[in-house]
């Protein structure tokens, strides 16, 4: 065996070694920053909590963090579980009474029910805070909770029993030596991927031509290639299946369906920027678009009850057409971006990438504005939706006992219809031969220009469904809805083996694409992973696609 291949083997083991320090790094920062986020703390005061747990005297709201994973992480400490449901149960129950008693228009109802006698204006002085140490507001929390002694409210308030049970668990997290080295651990990890990474490069550009003529065994050349072009997928799958052993619970149905609904928006824009790609180009103003839509949808739905909707003169936004009119505005606005990002490239012969960086822009300058226009003259995000939109858009149906979002099976006939489009119309066809040779195109017949105008157009109709079901998946729309959206849809794409190179691509991969990117943006955050780390990992993804995508051109020429 020569010296190179010994390198080679040592080198592998290295590198196997550091992407597996990478991984045991991960997760321990990842109890770490789950630590955190359950005392509702900073990073720098979680640290001091866990070292003097007296110091803990307040906690993060039990509501906001989820209760299944207080008392997840509480169990895992080591604490009575029955007694960790008791006072999450308990505290959950006060955060709602006390939320209930924050809502205006449910305190106006209570001082009605007690008291007829009592106006709008004779109470408005009564509604200044958002606690209960008000009479009347500590009187209507009791009344949700159905506690009549003042005491026992009191008890609750002051969350002793969870403050005790934290203070009583955080200890045990000095002695896990997989949190505490976690850091050192994790670097170690990384010096060891990009050595061995370093060599394996720098081994490939040394390799000359007439290495390549030697015969070698079809077999293993066939085993190669299927190994290179779905290296991506097995990467992706292993990581999974990874999480799984690691939390067994990561594959429960409750998940699944969560990993199902948060893509089948951004499924939805992939594709729509799907085509965009087919045809060689691409589309950086997805996620500015779907936030301008988003926003003209959430202007038009807005709770009649709402006092700072954005149409105050609208009784009835909804009423007689429904929801078709919110639909179509969204559309329409995403439909208008995507017929200019067209025809600056069929007409203007602009690159797709520089047109969609214009329009990128002009969307969220736009967006701004049209948010700013709000008669109460701020610009806090749209809210308070009404009641049918959110049924509609973000509900969902039982079957056999468990809830379908409503958005899983939009998605699912998206998907369906653009299948069709792609493989049995003639705009599917063209589409194809545009994107493989856009000269050879033209000389056949197909009109390039229009192929392409269409293209744009089918994808502005797709962002507009998205955005409109998205505003109601996240109930309030801002400034800043759809920040990077079009990596996600982009990276879906690119993942689901459509071609940067043009005219090749399949509906169903596209789906699984987008299915598996949202499953491991779903299990880094159930490991915990750092946010920031999760960009990067997505990063390298999306390098890996398109260098597996551009090899696979290569061969092919």
């Amino acid at each position: 065996m020569s010296k190179k291949r010994i390198a080679s083997i040592i080198m592998l083991v290295v590198l196997a070694i550091g992407i597996a320090c990478v991984v045991y790094g991960m997760t321990g920062t990842g109890i770490y920053e789950n630590a955190a986020a359950m005392m509702g703390s900073d990073k720098k005061s979680a640290m001091t909590f866990i070292q003097e747990p007296d110091k803990l005297t307040e906690l993060g709201s039990v509501n906001k963090i989820g209760p299944d994973k207080v008392k997840g992480f509480l169990k895992e400490l080591g604490l009575d579980a029955a007694a960790v449901d008791a006072a999450v149960d308990a505290r959950v129950a006060y955060e709602t009474a006390t939320d209930n008693a924050k809502d205006r228009n449910r305190f106006l109802e209570y001082a009605h029910a007690q008291d007829e006698s009592w106006t709008e204006e004779n109470i408005n002085d009564l509604i200044k805070d958002h606690d209960t140490s008000d009479p009347m507001k500590k009187a209507m929390a009791m009344t949700e909770m159905g506690i009549a002694d003042e005491a026992q409210f009191d008890a609750l308030a002051s969350n002793e029993a969870l403050l005790g049970m934290y203070r009583e668990g955080l200890p045990k997290l000095l002695d896990n030596s997989h949190m505490t080295m976690a850091v050192t651990i994790q670097f170690i990890g990384i010096i060891l991927v990009v050595a061995a990474l370093a060599y394996f490069l720098i081994q490939a550009m040394d390799i000359k031509p007439k290495a390549r003529v030697k015969a070698s065994n079809p077999k293993m050349e066939k085993i190669t290639s299927v190994l290179l072009n779905y290296a991506l997928f097995i990467i992706l799958g292993l990581i999974l299946i990874v999480v799984s052993i690691m939390r067994p619970d990561f594959l429960s149905i409750d998940n699944i369906l969560n990993i199902l609904q948060n893509a089948s928006t951004k499924g939805i824009l992939a594709l729509g920027c799907a085509g965009l790609i087919v045809l060689a180009g691409t589309d950086l103003s997805i996620g500015r678009v779907l936030g301008i839509s988003a926003a003209m949808t959430a202007s038009l739905v807005q709770s009649v009850t709402y006092a700072s909707r954005m149409y105050p003169t609208m009784v009835n936004p909804l009423g007689g057409f429904g929801l078709v009119v919110p639909l179509l505005a969204s559309i329409a606005v995403a439909v208008l971006f995507s017929l200019i990002n067209g025809f600056g490239v069929a007409k203007l012969h602009l690159h797709a990438f520089i047109v969609t960086l214009g329009t990128q822009l002009i969307a969220y300058g736009a967006n701004c504005l049209y948010i700013e226009s709000q008669p109460s003259g701020t610009a806090q995000a749209l809210s308070t939706f009404d009641s049918t939109f959110l049924n509609v858009a973000a509900g969902g149906i039982f079957v056999g006992g468990i809830r379908i979002p409503l958005v899983v099976i939009y998605f699912i006939v998206m998907a369906a219809i653009v299948w069709v489009i792609w493989n049995k119309t003639t705009l599917g066809k063209n589409m194809f031969a545009v994107g493989g040779n856009t000269e050879a195109a033209a000389v056949s017949g197909v009109n390039v220009a229009k192929t392409i105008m269409l293209v744009y157009l089918m994808a502005g109709v797709l962002y507009g469904i998205a955005s409109f079901l998205e505003a109601a998946r996240i109930t309030a729309v801002g400034a800043n809805t759809g920040l990077n959206y079009e990596t996600d849809a982009i990276s879906a794409v690119v993942v689901g083996g459509v071609s940067f190179s043009g005219g090749v691509g399949t509906i169903q991969g596209v789906v699984i694409g987008a299915v598996i990117m949202q499953a491991i943006v779903y299990a880094l955050n159930f490991l915990g992973v750092n946010p920031y780390i999760q960009y990067i990992i997505r990063g390298l993804i999306i390098i890996l696609a398109v260098s597996i995508d551009v090899r696979k051109y290569i061969v092919k020429k």
